[in-house]
C-alpha cells in the first residue's frame, strides 16, 4: 500500500499546471470576452476576467485590497490544508489527493491574482451564445472535486463507524 506522499504534491502540481496551461492557451488564442467552441455546443474556450472571488467575494474592494485579501485567504487555506495533510494516516491516499487538488487550485488562483491582478476563467459549458452556466477554470474544478471527495470520504467513514457500533443480530 502506498503512502499519502505519493499523491499529495503530484495532484497539486497537476491541478496547478493544467490550470495555468489552459489560461496561457486562452490568453494567446482569444481576445477578452471571446469564445471559441471546442466541442460544438457542449464546451468552449472563453477568455473572461474574474475580478471577485467565488460568489463575488472581494468584488467591490479596491485592487490592492483585493490582492491582500486573496493573499491572506490563500495563505490561511494553504496552512489549513497542510495541517490536515500532516494529520492523515500514511495510507490515506484519497484524502491526500483531495487536499492536493484543493491546494493546487488555490495556488493557481493565487498565481493569477499576482500575475494578472484578477482571476481568469477559460472554460464555458453550453452554446457560445448562452450564459446560463458561469464560466470557470480548472482550478475551480480542482477545488470543488477536492471538497466533494473529502465530504464523500467523511460520510463513508462515519457510516462505517456507525455500522461497526451496531449490535449484530
Amino acid at each position: 500500500m502506498g503512502t499519502k506522499r505519493v499523491v499529495f504534491l503530484p495532484v497539486a502540481g497537476i491541478a496547478l499546471a493544467l490550470d495555468q496551461l489552459g489560461k496561457s492557451h486562452v490568453t494567446q488564442l482569444l481576445e477578452v470576452g471571446a469564445r471559441q467552441p471546442i466541442i460544438t455546443d457542449v464546451l468552449a474556450w472563453t477568455h473572461v476576467p474574474s475580478v471577485g472571488g467565488a460568489f463575488g467575494f472581494f468584488r467591490d474592494w479596491l485592487p490592492g485590497s483585493q490582492l491582500i485579501g486573496f493573499a491572506l485567504l490563500s495563505l490561511c487555506a494553504a496552512s489549513i490544508i497542510v495541517f490536515f495533510y500532516r494529520g492523515l494516516a500514511p495510507g490515506e491516499q484519497g484524502s491526500a489527493a483531495a487536499l492536493g487538488s484543493i491546494l493546487g487550485g488555490i495556488a493557481s488562483q493565487t498565481i493569477d491574482r499576482l500575475r494578472y491582478g484578477m482571476g481568469l476563467d477559460f472554460l464555458h459549458i453550453g452554446p457560445v451564445s448562452s450564459n446560463t452556466v458561469p464560466d470557470f477554470n480548472v482550478a475551480d474544478i480542482a477545488i470543488v472535486l477536492g471538497v466533494v471527495t473529502l465530504i464523500i470520504e467523511l460520510l463513508a467513514s462515519e457510516m462505517a463507524a456507525r455500522a461497526a457500533e451496531r449490535p449484530r443480530v
